[in-house]
Order: C-alpha cells, then sequence, then structure tokens
C-alpha cells in the first residue's frame, strides 16, 4: 500500500505540475498560474518520485532494472535535471511533454514483477547509471527537438509569433538550448560506451544479444554526426531535429526495445 500510494501522488503531482505550466503557456502571466507554481509542483513530484525509486529500483541488495523501473528511474532523472535547470532557463516547457509521459511510466511499475536485477558491482553500476543519465539527458532533448519543430512549422505558417508561441522562447534560443541538451547527452553517451565496452566483448564472446550495443552506437554516431554538421555547416532547425529524433529513437530501441522483447513478450 506504501509504494501504491507514493506511486499514485507522484503521478497526480506530475500531472498538475504539466497542467500549470501549461495553463501558463496557453493563458499568459496575467490569467495562468504563477510560474513557481508550476515548478514547485514538479519540485515536490521529483521529490516523492525519488523516494519511489529508491523503493522500487535501489531496494535491497541488488539493483532491480526491470523494463517499468528503468522507465521510472530515467524519467526521473531527467525530470530533476529539468526542473533544476528551470530555476536559471527558461526551459519549463519542456515539462508539458515530459511530465505526462513520467506519471505514465510511474504508473506502469504497478504492472510489473519481479524483472531484472543486477549485483550491486561497483563498476557495473556505475555504467548503468551513467547510460540511465544519458537517456534521460537525450529524453529531454528530443522533447525540445519537437517543441523546436511545433515552433518552426507554426512562425512558417504564420510569419509570426500568434499564440502560445508568443510566450515560448525565441526560436534561435530553442534551437541552442537543443543542440546544448544534446552535446550533454552525447557526452553521457560517449563515457556510457566507454565503460561498456568489457560488458559488449563478454556479450560477443558468449554469443548474446549484441544488437542492444549496436544500436547504442547507431545512436551516438547519429548525435555525433548532428554536432559535427553543426559545427562545420551550421545544421539546426528541422535538420537538427531530424538527427535528434532519429539517434534517440535508435537508442532506444537498443535498451528498451530489447528489454520489450526479453521481458514482456518471450518471458511474458
Amino acid at each position: 500500500m506504501y509504494v501504491l500510494a507514493l506511486t499514485i501522488i507522484t503521478a497526480l503531482l506530475y500531472l498538475a505540475a504539466a497542467g500549470a505550466i501549461g495553463n501558463r503557456i496557453y493563458f499568459g502571466e496575467e490569467r495562468g498560474p504563477a510560474r513557481s507554481t508550476g515548478l514547485a509542483l514538479a519540485a515536490a513530484a521529483v521529490g516523492v518520485h525519488a523516494v519511489l525509486v529508491a523503493e522500487t529500483t535501489w531496494a535491497g541488495v541488488e539493483l532491480n532494472l526491470s523494463i517499468f523501473n528503468a522507465l521510472s528511474l530515467v524519467t526521473w532523472i531527467s525530470c530533476a535535471g529539468v526542473v533544476a535547470l528551470s530555476l536559471r532557463h527558461r526551459i519549463e516547457h519542456l515539462g508539458l511533454l515530459l511530465w505526462p509521459i513520467t506519471s505514465l511510466a510511474v504508473l506502469t511499475t504497478l504492472f510489473e514483477d519481479p524483472g531484472t536485477s543486477v549485483t550491486r558491482d561497483p563498476f557495473l553500476t556505475t555504467h548503468i547509471v551513467i547510460s540511465m543519465a544519458a537517456y534521460a539527458i537525450l529524453l529531454a532533448a528530443v522533447i525540445q527537438a519537437i517543441t523546436v519543430a511545433i515552433l518552426d512549422n507554426r512562425l512558417r505558417t504564420h510569419r509570426r509569433a500568434i499564440g502560445f508561441v508568443r510566450r515560448l522562447p525565441a526560436l534561435r534560443t530553442m534551437e541552442r538550448q537543443l543542440l546544448w541538451l544534446v552535446a550533454i547527452g552525447f557526452s553521457a553517451l560517449t563515457i556510457s560506451l566507454a565503460t561498456g565496452l568489457g560488458f559488449f566483448f563478454d556479450e560477443v564472446a558468449s554469443g548474446g544479444m549484441i544488437h542492444k550495443t549496436s544500436l547504442s552506437i547507431a545512436s551516438w554516431l547519429a548525435f555525433g554526426f548532428l554536432l559535427f554538421g553543426h559545427t562545420l555547416w551550421g545544421w539546426r532547425g528541422q535538420t537538427a531535429v531530424r538527427w535528434t529524433v532519429l539517434g534517440f529513437v535508435a537508442l532506444m530501441l537498443g535498451y528498451f526495445g530489447s528489454k520489450f522483447v526479453i521481458e514482456l513478450i518471450l518471458n511474458g
């Protein structure tokens, strides 16, 4: 009952935070809730979510990373980062998608079985934490990419900022934020792949499933190519959006796609 209560409270707080930020962006500062209201609700959600993660993912002597626990952990890291950074930068708009997604991810933990347990070997744990952080940062990046695509489309259609678009940061600012998130996520993914090389060679030697790492490498190449193209040719806008989405899809198929097949289909 304790975990159930934590789950429901966390999900409701994230939805309330998304609703507060959404109302503020849609109705404006005059009629919408204060910016601090949405951030306070999101901070409360992150705090309760941290307790839930400790109870479900980090409890006991092993690390439980079944598919739903992994989703919960990744979204928690992403939400914590967005809330913290929103104190200095205007990126709370990411919560319009991120917080409902996290609410759903939290609720899915109610339907999981014991899942995958990983012994708390320090090196393996470090690799996993860095990997989860990379996924979380790149999750924020792909949500930013979707926002940039919507904003760019609205501006192309109406030729000027109208409606809720006026209350979002400028397109150039949003593009800089996107590339900044991609650069940080790419760095974390690089470290993750470097620390996971030993496990990759073990999979090859044992004839295990290596497509997970292969897709992660494909994702790393996509994000690296985007950053290279931006530096060399000034890529931004829809080009940056496409490469970000491509890299993220490859990454999610590699990790969560594999877990979905193994845990929910083959062992379902």
